[in-house]
C-alpha cells in the first residue's frame, strides 16, 4: 500500500491525539484508575458515535476551545489537520462551516476519523502521509494548519503497537507500521554512545549511558516487557515510572524521526499558508516545547544565536508573528482529563508570502 494513498472526496484545493503520556506526567496516570469528583471514570469522558458495528468511542481533543478560537475558522476556510487522529479538532472545524484536509501517518487513525466524520465526507479529504510529505496533499494555500504532537491514547493502549510499558507486546513503536524499522530492530543496530545520546536528547533520560548499556546487554529486547526488565533497575524505585516513561518516549521519538519530521512539517506548513493564515502546535513534553518555542522565535525575526557571537548566524527573518506562546489548558479541562495537563498551545500568524 502506498503511504500517500488518498482516501476520500476532493476538497477544492485531525489529533486529535489526546494528551500524551509524557515524562512529566508519566504513563503512571494510565496505570492508575482515574476517577473524578463526580465518581466517573475517564472512559466515560469519551464521545460516542454509532457505526455499522455498533457504538464507537472517540477521545475528546485537547484544548479544543482554545485551538479553534486561535485559528479563527470562517465558513469555507480550509484547514490542514496534520495529525488527524480521532478527528476531534477536524470535527469542530467542520461544524464551524470550514473544510478539512486530514493528514495522518497512522492508517488506523485515518480509519477511525473516517467513521467519526462520515457526515461531512464531502468537505474533507484524507491523506496517509507524514509531516515531511505534507505538500503532497494540496497545491492550494490553506487558511490554517494544526499539528497535535505526540501519541494518542489509542496507540498507547494497544499492546501490539509497543508504545507503552504498561502491557507486554512487540517492541514496535512505529506510527506508520508499513514503513521504517520497529524499535527492536533499530536498537539491534545501535552502539552504546549513539543510543545514550538519543536517550539524553529525546527523553532527558537520567544516566543515559547506564540505561543504554542495560538495553544493549539485554539482547537488545524484543518486547516492551523485556525493555522494562532491562532498564527498571537503573532508576530509584520512587522514580521508576518516570524513568520508564522517559526511556519509552526517547525510543519512540527516535524510531519515528519525530523531531526531523516536525522540522520539515513546520517549514512546509508555513509555506502552505495564506498570508494572515495561522499555524497552531500542541506540544506535550519539554523537548517539543523547546523546539517549537525556538522555531516561532526564529520565524518571528528574533535572533536565536548563542550570546556572545559577534554576528548573527541564524539568519532570522520575520515571516510570522506570535499569537500564543505555550498557552495552558484550563483548570476545568485538567480536572476532567488529567492527561491534558502537560499540553501547551503555540500559535503564529503568517505575515508575508
Amino acid at each position: 500500500m502506498d503511504s500517500s494513498l488518498r482516501i476520500g472526496a476532493t476538497v477544492g484545493g485531525s489529533a486529535t491525539f489526546d494528551s500524551e503520556y509524557t515524562a512529566e506526567e508519566g504513563q503512571r496516570r494510565h496505570a492508575e484508575t482515574l476517577r473524578y469528583s463526580d465518581g466517573s471514570s475517564e472512559r466515560s469522558r469519551l464521545n460516542t458515535s454509532s457505526s455499522a458495528n455498533g457504538v464507537v468511542d472517540f477521545h475528546e481533543p485537547v484544548m479544543l476551545t482554545e485551538t479553534v478560537a486561535s485559528l479563527q475558522p470562517d465558513p469555507g476556510a480550509v484547514i490542514i489537520d496534520a495529525t488527524l487522529g480521532d478527528g476531534g479538532h477536524a470535527e469542530a472545524w467542520l461544524r464551524a462551516g470550514g473544510r478539512v484536509i486530514g493528514v495522518d501517518r497512522d492508517a488506523e487513525a485515518i480509519s477511525r476519523a473516517r467513521r467519526r466524520l462520515s457526515s461531512w465526507i464531502d468537505k474533507i479529504d484524507f491523506y496517509h502521509l507524514p509531516f515531511s510529505r505534507l505538500s503532497e496533499c494540496t497545491t492550494s494555500p490553506c487558511h490554517a494548519i494544526l499539528f497535535d504532537l505526540g501519541t494518542s491514547c489509542l496507540q498507547l493502549e494497544d499492546a501490539d503497537r509497543g508504545f507503552s510499558y504498561l502491557s507486554d507486546g512487540p517492541l514496535d513503536m512505529r506510527m506508520d507500521q508499513m514503513h521504517g524499522k520497529p524499535a527492536c530492530l533499530l536498537l539491534r543496530e545501535m552502539n552504546q554512545p549513539a543510543l545514550a545520546q538519543a536517550l539524553a536528547d529525546f527523553g532527558d533520560v537520567q544516566q543515559p549511558n547506564r540505561v543504554a548499556r542495560a538495553i544493549l546487554r539485554a539482547g537488545p529486547p524484543e518486547t516492551t516487557g523485556e525493555l522494562v526488565q532491562a532498564v527498571e533497575s537503573c532508576f530509584h524505585p520512587r522514580k521508576r515510572l518516570k524513568g520508564l516513561s522517559t526511556v519509552f518516549q526517547a525510543i519512540r521519538i527516535m524510531v519515528n524521526n519525530e523531531l526531523q519530521e516536525l522540522e520539515l512539517g513546520l517549514k512546509t506548513g508555513l509555506e502552505m499558508l495564506h498570508v494572515e493564515g495561522r499555524i497552531a502546535i500542541l506540544t506535550y513534553h519539554s523537548g517539543e516545547e523547546r523546539y517549537v518555542r525556538s522555531w516561532i522565535r526564529r520565524e518571528s525575526g528574533r535572533c536565536i544565536c548563542p550570546p556572545g557571537l559577534p554576528v548573527c548566524g541564524c539568519g532570522a527573518q520575520k515571516s510570522m508573528i506570535p499569537i500564543a506562546m505555550g498557552l495552558r489548558p484550563s483548570t476545568e479541562e485538567v480536572s476532567q482529563n488529567v492527561r491534558s495537563r502537560s499540553a501547551r498551545l503555540w500559535v503564529g500568524e503568517k505575515v508575508h508570502g
